[in-house]
């Protein structure tokens, strides 16, 4: 009984975390452009996305976190299909609206959950997740489910905070995790099966 007490408290609290960060989304998705450049310089950050990524087309891409979209707009020039996924009606509704303005239509958005991707396995050549994985409560197991999405040989690309002690971005920003070490990461990555 002390255990499911505990499994039932655990939930509301996830589920508080989850709603707060839906809260968050929905109050900034306008201006969320303008918000991710005060954390890091965008253009130094997407220079290396793609000099990571390298100049050779890959089939398909996914966005896992997509927000506004702006990794598809990005990376259009190396893919044949894109898909972006994320929780926020919001964020989806400013990602279509960036995809029709840039003339994609190898690329779409849709609804849904990072531990859940509700994508084929093995599928994709390319996943990304930028500036995701720090307002989730379970990042270990997002990963998993990017891992396999993997088409076999492809890359799993991670853009996010090293650790820091900037308490403001949990009650500002709805921050669930103050960045991540490198060893961090790689015990997770490892632990979904990639290298």
């Amino acid at each position: 009984p002390t255990t499911s007490r505990d499994l039932e408290r655990l939930a509301a609290v996830k589920r508080a975390h989850a709603e707060r960060t839906a809260a968050y989304f929905a109050a900034h998705a306008g201006d969320w452009e303008r918000l991710r450049s005060l954390h890091v310089e965008e253009a130094r950050v997407e220079e290396a996305i793609r000099s990571i990524l390298g100049n050779a087309p890959f089939a398909a891409l996914l966005d896992v976190g997509t927000g506004t979209g702006r990794l598809l707009t990005l990376l259009a020039d190396r893919y044949d299909r894109a898909v972006g996924i994320d929780a926020s009606h919001d964020m989806l509704t400013a990602a279509r609206s960036e995809l029709d303005r840039a003339g994609l239509t190898r690329a779409r958005v849709q609804q849904g959950d990072v531990h859940a991707l509700g994508q084929p396995r093995d599928a994709f050549d390319v996943v990304t997740i930028h500036q995701v994985l720090h307002y989730l409560d379970d990042p270990a197991r997002a990963l998993r489910e990017a891992a396999a999405a993997l088409a076999p040989g492809g890359r799993l690309l991670i853009v996010d905070f090293a650790p820091h002690d900037h308490e403001f971005l949990r009650a500002d920003h709805a921050h669930r995790r103050l960045g991540f070490s490198h060893e961090q990461m790689r015990g997770w990555i490892e632990a979904a099966g990639l290298a």
